[in-house]
């Protein structure tokens, strides 16, 4: 008889690493066991009814130049929305707030944008082998910040990108290696469009929730939720899993797929190797906020943008409700604005529109919330190049699996679904490896 509590693979998180990771091992045969802190699944992925709409409160966006996660919405048959088309931007540079057509903007910048943005391509010939090219590896410890510096842009252009750099770090570019945003850069080829359209435009008609759902339904595996992992225990041949209610689970090897910032609040017995364990107390670079806003009136659809020093650098029209509006908006750390604080988010808007007015405000505090510690993860100078072997190689039979460390799309869904697939993999091989020298045996 089976011991209910004996698993082949245990995996630590919900999200969409966890769950892809637990389909690919139920697929070929493994008894899988799902942990999730939360009370629901998606990990930083959370589609909540806020402000009369149904909202993503993290990770949103997706695109067709993303394979993995456009794999997943092709095969659940998922549609996509998107919002209305931007006619007006409004920026603020050199401390004045202009405003222009969004054509007018874009023509304005389209040159010096795209030529920054290719850089990329001289850095990445292989996309998903960032470590590949040595230069790739020097240019890791330049930060953001220093690297637009240093490409002779006028004060104008420098204040501009440099907001909308922060938003794609949420966080300072003057912490955030250059690196980071090089790795989505790169596939876009220096197509400012085509950029935009990837990391910022579309999103799931359904939401989130929908294909983290479909994915976990088709995983099949067991998930107890609001299990809260305390700590792991690991040798070569099995690892036992003790929570904080007092349960404990047994398998023969493990996925934590936590985010970073967290990993250190698990003790491992033995413990993770001293660079696992120094990357979680080094966190990353993303510590801001993401803001929803429902404003008086029918604004024409805009985009603004302010430098990271700004409570607010990027903020854009999402959709409307009925003759009001709703606007969703990043800042670089949420120690300088909650996204539930609508005064401070009044104020914060009205940095580019004087009147605005605003009528409530959401979000969630995901920095201070205790199972995530971070938005969306962007490296700090280094830690690319220093870590991210070492995060991909498992110890005993503990495997890490997530966005943070993928190939390609780090920091997108797509990143941590790649991570799930390949680590789910790894865990099965390493699982039949052991198995084959019994059978051999058997046979002879």
């Amino acid at each position: 008889m089976v011991n209910e509590k004996d698993y082949d693979v245990i995996i630590i998180g919900g999200g969409f690493s966890g769950v892809t990771a637990a389909r690919e091992l139920r697929q070929l045969g493994h008894r899988v066991l799902i942990l999730e802190a939360r009370d629901r699944l998606g990990g930083r992925t959370w589609v909540d009814t806020r402000l009369g709409s149904e909202l993503e409160m993290g990770g949103t966006y997706v695109h067709w130049h993303q394979p993995h996660v456009w794999t997943e919405i092709t095969r659940y048959g998922l549609e996509l929305a998107t919002g209305p088309k931007t006619e007006k931007v409004y920026w603020i540079a050199e401390g004045k707030m202009h405003s222009a057509p969004v054509s007018e903007f874009k023509n304005k910048l389209k040159n010096t944008v795209e030529r920054l943005m290719s850089e990329s391509m001289k850095y990445m010939p292989l996309p998903f082998e960032p470590l590949h090219s040595p230069d790739f590896r020097k240019l890791d410890g330049v930060t953001a910040a220093q690297f637009m510096k240093d490409f002779g842009l006028t004060q104008e252009e420098y204040d501009i990108l440099h907001g909308w750099v922060a938003s794609d770090y949420c966080g300072a570019p003057e912490e955030g290696a250059v690196t980071q945003i090089f790795r989505w850069w790169i596939f876009s080829r220096g197509n400012w469009e085509t950029h935009s359209a990837m990391v910022s435009s579309y999103r799931l008609k359904k939401g989130t929730k929908a294909l983290v759902e479909s994915i976990a339904e088709d995983a099949d595996a067991e998930i107890k939720l609001s299990t809260v992992v305390k700590k792991i225990e690991h040798d070569e041949g099995s690892v036992e899993v003790t929570t904080f209610d007092g349960s404990s689970f047994t398998g023969k090897a493990i996925i934590v797929t936590v985010p970073l910032s967290t990993l250190q609040d698990i003790e491992f017995v033995p413990a993770l190797s001293c660079e696992k364990q120094a990357s979680s107390k080094e966190g990353q670079t993303a510590k801001g906020v993401k803001v929803w806003a429902l404003v008086k009136g029918k604004y024409d659809p805009f985009d603004a943008l302010a430098p990271g020093s700004y409570p607010l650098n990027s903020v854009h029209v999402d959709r409307y409700s009925g003759e009001d509006t709703i606007v969703v908006g990043f800042g670089p750390s949420a120690a300088m604005l909650s996204p539930t604080d609508r005064a401070g988010v009044e104020s914060a808007l009205r940095h580019w529109i004087p009147d605005i007015e605003v009528l409530e405000s959401t979000g969630h505090d995901w920095v201070n919330d205790e199972f995530s510690r971070e938005t969306w993860p962007m490296l700090k100078p280094n830690q690319l190049t220093t870590y991210h072997k070492e995060w991909n190689t498992p110890e005993n039979n503990v495997f890490l699996a997530g966005t943070t460390y993928a190939n390609g799309w780090a920091g997108f869904i797509d990143g941590a679904i790649e991570s799930g697939i390949t680590t789910g993999r790894k865990v099965h091989k390493h699982l039949t490896r052991e198995k084959v020298p019994n059978q051999m045996y058997e046979m002879k």
